[in-house]
């Protein structure tokens, strides 16, 4: 490996020839410009940091493999902040039964790839991606024998924690520690309720903070700009992909010629015209029906001792006469009465604001902004507070231009119109 790109909140490199050997950060995209045309780069490694990976969890109530590649493209197409499409996606098995089967699948937004596959194309180099939960176990099961473990990474105020079972990672999470927070999150690690050994990877460890913990200390020269890059200098082949075997999330593609794209939708064009008042017929008897299906369905929820329905508007009178106006109203989720819990239970002195916000169903994702980690913490108390939110799990957290973005994810209960 010519030279290794760490991406993380800053873009870490380190690059060694017969000449030199050089650490440092690109600041700005004119230092990568410089740094490619005054250096022969031969190999990229790319290397995404766990903040930077979207991962998830998947469950299947079969075991076929091929069957989940298939069914696997529609089926992670909701899951993530941004549309699937623009994700490189991987996967593989955690859990497999006979009727049932668990996958983690881990997602980098495929712009922060392509950028580095222009400059491939002008400087003609190799590449190759690889994802730091798979370099730190790699290192790890150098070291080690256990199969099944707690890893906790340390580098400075960056922690990532990964779960592995069968020496498959099963969860992760990630965070950046504000100064003098280590021993506390390392105290919240030690009261986990966990039969799993917990091993600490980083800078040397002692007293108090490394009791009860197995430590793989790994000394960081002054010119070293990142932990990770201490492990390299360790293992110079340290290998970028699991021992185990990982699968791409691969969408159909097909190819059209422009002059049949052209020929289509002028064919199209003369056709809609031709058959435009079927298709209005067609249109608003279609909305009729779907009203009717409506009614009906709600006529049935609101009066299921009625066995058959002939006429809901007429029927539905003369049962709330009967039943002296009682009547059941379908429950539906409104937007606007979330939005003003949001902006009464977020005290006006912390800076808050959200970029993103998706409802499906009770599912509720906000993709958030403040200035301190400390906010998060309070911010995502008061959503627990709340009757109206349960299950708030919080990710994603990154600093960025003194800022913290971070997201949530709520379950919304007990709606009312």
């Amino acid at each position: 490996m010519n030279l290794i790109v760490y991406l993380r909140d800053k873009e870490f490199y380190l690059y060694h020839s017969e000449e030199k050997k050089i650490q440092s950060v690109f600041e700005t995209e004119q230092d990568v410009l410089d740094f490619f045309t005054e250096n022969k780069v031969t190999s990229l490694s790319l290397i995404f940091s766990r903040p930077l990976v979207f991962v998830r969890t998947l469950e299947f109530p079969f075991s076929g493999l091929k069957k989940i590649s298939q069914v696997l493209p529609e089926e992670s197409a909701s899951l993530f902040p941004v549309p699937a499409e623009e994700l490189e996606l991987f996967w593989y098995p955690v859990s497999r039964e006979k009727t049932k089967t668990t996958i983690l699948i881990l997602g980098v937004e495929r712009k922060r790839i392509e950028r580095w596959q222009k400059l491939k194309s002008s400087f003609k180099f190799s590449m190759r991606i690889g994802l730091e939960p798979f370099v730190l176990t790699n290192y790890v099961s150098k070291t080690i024998s256990e199969r099944n473990y707690l890893l906790v990474f340390i580098d400075e105020n960056y922690i990532a924690k990964y779960r592995v079972e069968n020496s498959v990672i099963v969860e992760s999470s990630s965070s950046f520690l504000e100064p003098g927070m280590l021993d506390e999150y390392l105290e919240e690690t030690r009261s986990e309720k966990s039969n799993l050994p917990v091993i600490l990877l980083g800078e040397p460890v002692s007293g108090k903070r490394g009791a009860d913990f197995r430590v793989i200390s790994q000394k960081k020269s002054d010119s070293c700009v990142s932990m990770l890059f201490a492990l390299f200098e360790s293992f110079p082949n340290l290998p970028l992909n699991p021992a185990f075997k990982i699968f791409n999330v691969r969408y159909s593609e097909i190819a059209v010629s422009p002059v049949l794209i052209f020929a289509v939708c002028v064919y199209l064009g003369i056709a809609g015209i031709m058959f435009r008042p079927y298709f209005v017929a067609r249109h608003y008897q279609e909305k009729v029906n779907s009203i009717n299906r409506q009614m009906e369905e709600l006529f049935r929820a609101s009066f299921p001792d009625v066995s058959r329905v002939v006429n809901p508007v007429i029927q539905a009178r003369e049962n709330l006469k009967n039943s002296q106006g009682i009547q059941q109203i379908v429950p539906k989720i409104s937007v606007i009465s979330i939005m003003s819990t949001i902006s009464k239970i977020v005290p006006e002195n912390i800076p808050f604001k959200i970029s993103q916000m998706s409802l499906r169903g009770r599912d509720l994702f906000l993709n958030c902004l403040t200035d301190t980690l400390e906010n998060v913490e309070i911010i995502s108390q008061c959503f627990r507070e709340t009757e109206l939110f349960s299950g708030v799990k919080v990710g994603g957290i990154m600093p960025e231009s003194g800022q913290i973005t971070f997201n949530l994810l709520i379950k919304i209960e007990n709606v009312q119109n």
